[in-house]
């Protein structure tokens, strides 16, 4: 009987000071739980897993309680990673950075933030800083940050560290690379802009250009962003998405064995795409400081590459339906080839 007055002074004083309501969640003993009912007696609270749990009033007065939804149901949230050592703080941070900022559930607003936490025995510890509005949905916004995560840092390079108490005997992974390359060399012999090259400038190019991986629902590349490299897609698939007037729209599909950011590379134009992987996707990444040693190499390029790029011009143009032996077509494909000339040179600054 005693116990039940107390429960009942508790829960008089809970619903005065009215510190949580139905609907809020809370950290309560560790828990993330969201609260259900609040009576006289007892607090009855629903967990993450859907476990409901019910709490005597006299229990939760005694407890220091963390209201997630008070001032506002926007809520931050955070995720330690530990890096290793040989990764610079400001690359890591970016990569980091992109991978919240990329996950599914985090808001926009406030933007992620990533701080360098402290230096530990086996790496660099790192804090990823989030918000977010449902709780309901905290494991799969944390699972989609980490997915993103892995997918980034194996992009770049960057270890996340084991225990120093142990040895870690790594190889380079040369065939996957190779194999990938490979791949890589049959596709682009297949795309009209790179025809041109022979197979021992491709074999030079290709060995030089990054393999890389991105997981599902990652943006390749960004419409708007500035292009100094292209990709060839060796698996996965992919979506092109435009941005017009604040909509977006799907206007294609990518699959294995397509090139996209070709434009970008060669003009050094914005993407004028979002592509955004739908599978976990596998490319290779040609950048501009590698096809410029190979047109530096091989000056007698840059005259096949304006061409094409000119003729392409025209086929956007819908020119190309024109009789080829008119004067005025072959006057227009030498002035826009002329122009594509200059900008190759100016842009790998031959």
């Amino acid at each position: 009987m005693r116990l039940s007055r107390g429960n009942i002074i508790a829960g008089v004083a809970l619903q005065a000071g009215r510190s949580f309501t139905e609907g809020d969640w809370l950290v309560i003993d560790n828990r993330h739980a969201e609260v259900l009912e609040i009576n006289w007696r007892s607090t009855r609270l629903r967990t993450i897993d859907d476990i409901s749990i019910e709490i005597p009033n006299r229990e939760i007065a005694r407890q220091t309680i963390v209201n997630l939804n008070r001032p506002q149901r926007k809520h931050a949230m955070r995720i330690p990673v530990v890096l290793d050592y040989s990764a610079p703080p400001t690359r890591a941070k970016d990569v980091l950075w992109h991978a919240v900022s990329n996950a599914n559930g985090v808001c926009a607003e406030p933007r992620p933030k990533v701080f360098l936490k402290s230096f530990g025995d086996s790496g660099i510890e790192y804090d990823i800083k989030f918000w977010m509005e449902d709780q309901r949905q905290y494991s799969e916004v944390c699972d989609a940050i980490r997915t993103n995560v892995w997918y980034g840092l194996h992009r770049y390079g960057i270890r996340i560290p084991y225990p120093t108490r142990t040895v870690q005997l790594d190889r380079p992974a040369r065939d996957k690379q190779q194999e990938a390359q490979s791949a890589a060399r049959i596709i682009l012999r297949q795309q009209p802009l790179f025809k041109c090259l022979s197979d021992d400038q491709l074999d030079a190019l290709l060995p030089r250009g990054r393999v890389v991986h991105f997981g599902r629902d990652e943006k390749l590349i960004q419409q708007g962003d500035n292009g100094d490299s292209m990709f060839i897609l060796v698996a996965g698939e992919a979506n092109v998405v435009v941005e017009r007037n604040g909509v977006a729209r799907r206007v294609a599909s990518l699959g294995a064995g397509e090139c996209f950011g070709e434009m970008s590379l060669l003009t050094g134009e914005r993407r004028s795409a979002t592509v955004i992987a739908q599978t976990d996707c596998e490319v290779v990444e040609i950048a501009k400081p590698i096809l410029a040693t190979s047109l530096k190499e091989h000056p007698e390029l840059l005259k096949q590459l304006s061409e094409l790029l000119a003729k392409r011009q025209m086929e956007n143009e819908g020119v190309l339906s024109a009789d080829s032996s008119d004067t005025r077509f072959k006057a227009q494909e030498t002035k826009y080839a002329a122009g594509f000339l200059d900008k190759l040179r100016g842009f790998f600054k031959l």
